[in-house]
């Protein structure tokens, strides 16, 4: 059974003038679990709304969708909530780590809320910023480290309580080359070691070669989809071939640095 299962998902904005705009249009899709699952797209082609509605940021206008067994547009407000608490992960594109707190108490905050006891918090801790290198960070604030660092502790955050899958929305958008290359390190090696579940957007091409398999996203529809084999360079080849031919801004084919 597929971890997560999206069954003719569309998301349709109303306009002041009575227009509706269709930003994704019957997308039927599945993850299985352990995968690393990339969306790509030109600006504007819905890939992000397409996360936010995977990720219950957004209500689906239309269709289901079903994540770990349970049925996601069928649960109210307070359960949704608790369901994302306890089995999504975020990673975001601007890190969202709380200046107020250090790196650790930012790490602990889904277990804080969830009412862990201090000493098992602090042992998960210790396990996840072991894994990810930032253990000597973790009194540190996040204007204190640098911006790869801030983003494997949101990382860290991001899969502290092991959820069933972790969303990813331009992890490396904020990073430079060094950093992208550590954080999408750090991404990998989480999917291949703990079999963590991962469902990223993002346009460059360089981090989209880090995943097993990318849906490439066109008008609010899947225009095409590739998976990885054994080499990431050709790989990564191949997705700037399905961007040339799906187009776009410039800005979305960032300078190739595999």
């Amino acid at each position: 059974m597929s971890l997560l299962q999206a069954t003719n998902i569309s998301k349709v904005y109303g306009s002041k003038r009575g227009i509706e705009h269709k930003a994704i249009d019957n997308i039927s899709l599945s993850i299985e679990k352990g995968e690393f699952v990339g969306v790509m797209g030109p600006s504007g082609s819905g890939k992000t709304t397409l996360l936010n509605m995977l990720s219950t940021i957004d209500r689906l206008s239309a269709g289901t969708l079903t994540i770990n067994g349970e049925e996601i547009t069928r649960l109210p407000k307070g359960k949704l909530a608790k369901f994302r608490r306890r089995e999504m992960g975020f990673i975001f594109q601007d890190f969202n780590l709380l200046d107020t707190l250090t790196i650790a108490e930012n790490i602990m905050l889904p277990l804080t809320l969830d009412g862990w006891k201090v000493k098992d918090m602090e042992n998960k801790l210790a396990h996840v910023a072991n894994q990810l290198s930032i253990d000597t960070i973790l009194r540190n604030r996040s204007f204190e480290v640098s911006g790869g660092q801030m983003q494997r502790a949101a990382i860290a955050r991001a899969i502290i309580h092991e959820p069933a899958i972790i969303f990813a929305d331009e992890p490396t958008g904020n990073l430079d080359s060094k950093a992208s290359r550590q954080v999408m390190e750090a991404l990998a090696h989480l999917n291949r070691e703990k079999e963590a579940t991962t469902l990223m957007v993002s346009h460059d091409p360089f981090a989209a070669s880090f995943c097993e398999r990318i849906l490439f996203i066109k008008d609010g529809k899947i225009f095409n989809q590739l998976n990885k084999g054994d080499n990431r360079q050709t790989f990564f080849q191949e997705i700037l071939n399905v961007q040339s031919m799906l187009g776009g801004d410039n800005d979305d084919l960032q300078t190739v640095r595999v």
